[in-house]
């Protein structure tokens, strides 16, 4: 398995993601890898205690917000074009614990001029799926995305 970790090179765009980035110190700071050889992208997450909603359950929106993530870097990465979350829906199946292993799974389930289809998935240590999304990205060119982000800090004043 070819692994190669993600990274903010990887985007067109500068970030300060949640769910990814290394330098957001109140983030998640989840590490995302791609598999060139089955085009999917990876991600290992145990989650801490303080991911719970109810009691030794994790939340639902932060593994939400996990797989949004992950199936975005499938669009940016595999498909040659920025990927903007357009709609998306949810099945969560079994609980997720914290302290115990799981891994993310997203790829594109079909593609076209400007929009992708997704899917992702996470899987406690048995395999066992715990949680399954599907969504729709619409895509813009690496270069539009540059320039609508530059545009907008420019208009915040940063």
């Amino acid at each position: 398995m070819a692994r190669r970790r993600l990274t903010r090179d990887d985007l067109a765009v500068e970030t300060c993601c949640f769910v990814c980035d290394p330098a957001n110190e109140d983030g998640l700071q989840i590490e995302f890898y791609l598999d060139e050889d089955i085009g999917r992208v990876l991600a290992d997450y145990t989650p801490p205690a303080a991911h719970e909603g109810a009691p030794r359950v994790i939340h639902g929106g932060v593994i939400g917000a996990i797989l949004d993530d992950a199936m975005a870097w499938a669009v940016n990465v595999l498909s040659g074009s920025f990927g903007l979350t357009r709609r998306g829906e949810i099945e969560y199946s079994r609980i997720v614990r914290p302290g115990e292993p799981y891994t993310v799974t997203a790829w594109i389930s079909e593609i076209g001029q400007h929009r992708a289809a997704t899917v992702g998935e996470l899987r406690d240590s048995e395999d066992r799926l715990c949680c399954a999304t599907k969504a729709e990205f619409s895509l813009i060119s690496h270069e539009e995305a540059k320039l609508a982000f530059e545009r907008r800090a420019a208009a915040e004043g940063d």
